[in-house]
């Protein structure tokens, strides 16, 4: 019963959302706060995903959201309220809390991910002050510059499998060509060795970086995203 009206309230517009969700006397400065960023994908997610699920039930308005850092797509954001500062994971078009913003970055793997050598690391690259950040673009100018299928930005390489890749071969659609079959010669790829295989092939080939007119066109704001995941230490 829970998990269905939490599915239920993370489908519902933000805007609908600070309604329930905000005192009375802070839904304007709210709402104008959503108006700045209701063009960026990202930054809609995680908006929907504070304001469906707040943390420690805390009815706290956002002030701004901030990057501590990004790599290959994914996102290691800063919510700001009044008061607090939250840490989440945005990764695979989902919003995933980690912990306050105060306590630091614990968790190992994404440390790692992130290229952070330690908690010690990410606090000392970061600060301990939120509002130093750089904030999340609001106007959803970047978009374009953004693949539509694994977010990495103009320049850097796909994630290895996003259907937007070209492949350098035959320079068509990776994802669909035959050709990572016929340089391992298999009829199928059916095991991480094969994959990793795969991959230095291509990248001894050369692959082909993301470049804005690669996209076949890019998230509309108000589209529905995947229900964000809780990790809560």
């Amino acid at each position: 019963m829970m998990t269905g009206l939490k599915d239920e309230l993370h489908r519902l517009d933000v805007s609908v959302l600070i309604e329930y969700s905000v005192h009375e006397a802070d839904k304007s400065r709210a709402l104008a706060v959503y108006e700045r960023f209701r063009n960026n994908p990202a930054a809609l997610r995680l908006l929907r995903c504070y304001y469906a699920d707040l943390p420690e039930a805390r009815e706290e308005m956002v002030v701004d959201l901030k990057v501590a850092a990004e790599k290959q797509g994914s996102m290691l954001a800063v919510l700001q309220t009044p008061e607090r500062a939250y840490l989440y994971l945005l990764a695979d078009d989902q919003a995933v809390f980690l912990q306050e913003y105060a306590e630091g970055l614990t968790d190992a793997s994404i440390l790692s991910y992130f290229e952070f050598s330690s908690a010690d690391d990410f606090r000392k690259k970061t600060g301990r002050d939120p509002a130093r950040l750089p904030s999340l673009a609001g106007d959803g100018s970047d978009a374009a510059a953004t693949c539509v299928a694994c977010g990495v930005k103009a320049g850097e390489f796909h994630v290895l499998g996003c259907p937007v890749e070209p492949c350098p071969w035959c320079e068509s659609q990776l994802s669909r060509c035959n050709c990572r079959f016929e340089q391992l010669g298999v009829a199928s790829i059916e095991d991480d060795h094969q994959l990793d295989r795969f991959e230095e092939l291509l990248e001894a080939k050369g692959r082909f970086p993301f470049s804005t007119e690669q996209n076949p066109s890019y998230p509309v704001a108000g589209d529905d995203p995947p229900p964000c995941g809780t990790e809560k230490k």
